[in-house]
């Protein structure tokens, strides 16, 4: 009678600890599915990136200027393998056309201001007048940026990766399933920086996957992009975002909306609509003289 007491006991104990081992790896299971997939589909991202030829796209964003959020839209064609890219701007200022072709125009960009001056002007992608109010230059467009951003920060944290990359899930974006997956960098601060001979703000950035508009706003000194000397000692971000959100399309692995937020808040986001992956555009699409162009 005793010993049938104590196997019952010990049978229900048993039962009872697989009950509490079933009920933790079904609230542990998510989380471990998670970081998994967050690898995969940032690999998979890479990959599909790796695979673009040509893109069409509304690009609306929103960026921090000097404190304030602004807001713009443009229309996107753009060429990846040949560095061909034509935009028409719909807000700010609708109706300004920028052309850009690598090879083409001593490296310029032909400019339809659609307005004063009144007459199409070429400007250096680099120079101020182009890089006044916005966070990025022409040779930013697309993901390939975002991509060697991410890359970087998948080395830079690998022995912590899986508390750095966070799947947050499937969320809808434009009617479009995507992954959620979140950059949450902690470690985010600034440090002191001794600027290299030749070096400008943008090869600073370009060196450490960094924001050169982050870096030109931190340093009241730096009057420009190219306002820096061997040797002297500025402030740099130690990542481009102390946090990034990515919705990541289900179907193509693009990510389609990219959310940076640094120490403030939000620093910068961007936005793709009626994306079109590989259409085939004409040579002509990219010239001046091209029908509907206004240059």
């Amino acid at each position: 009678m005793v010993l049938k007491k104590i196997f019952y006991m010990v049978f229900y104990f048993i039962s009872t600890l697989k009950k509490i081992l079933l009920i933790f790896l079904v609230l542990l299971y998510p989380n471990l599915k998670a970081q998994e997939n967050s690898k995969t589909i940032i690999d998979k991202m890479f990959v599909a990136i790796d695979k673009i030829e040509t893109l069409k796209f509304t690009l609306k964003k929103a960026e921090r200027i000097n404190g304030e959020m602004k807001y713009g839209e443009q229309d996107v064609k753009f060429n990846r393998l040949k560095k061909q890219i034509y935009t028409y701007i719909q807000k700010p200022n609708k109706g300004v056309e920028l052309l850009w072709i690598a090879g083409k125009n001593n490296g310029h960009a032909y400019i339809n201001p659609n307005g004063f001056p009144f007459i199409n002007v070429k400007l250096d992608p680099y120079g101020s007048n182009m890089r006044k109010g916005n966070h990025h230059t022409v040779y930013e467009v697309g993901f390939d940026y975002i991509s060697k951003i991410i890359s970087f920060m998948r080395r830079k944290t690998m022995e912590d990766i899986d508390n750095i990359f966070l799947y947050q899930g499937i969320i809808k974006f434009d009617n479009k399933d995507c992954y959620k997956v979140i950059v949450d960098y902690t470690p985010f601060k600034y440090i002191k920086y001794t600027v290299l001979k030749g070096e400008s703000v943008t090869d600073i950035a370009y060196k450490f996957f960094i924001s050169d508009y982050m870096i030109l706003k931190k340093n009241k000194e730096i009057k420009n992009f190219e306002d820096v000397k061997p040797g002297q000692i500025i402030i740099i971000p130690n990542a481009y975002a102390r946090k990034t959100v990515l919705y990541i399309d289900k179907n193509t692995y693009l990510p389609i909306l990219q959310t940076m937020y640094d120490d403030i808040g939000l620093f910068e986001q961007y936005e793709f609509y009626n994306l079109q992956l590989n259409p085939k555009i004409a040579e002509e699409e990219f010239t001046k003289e091209y029908k509907g162009y206004h240059f």
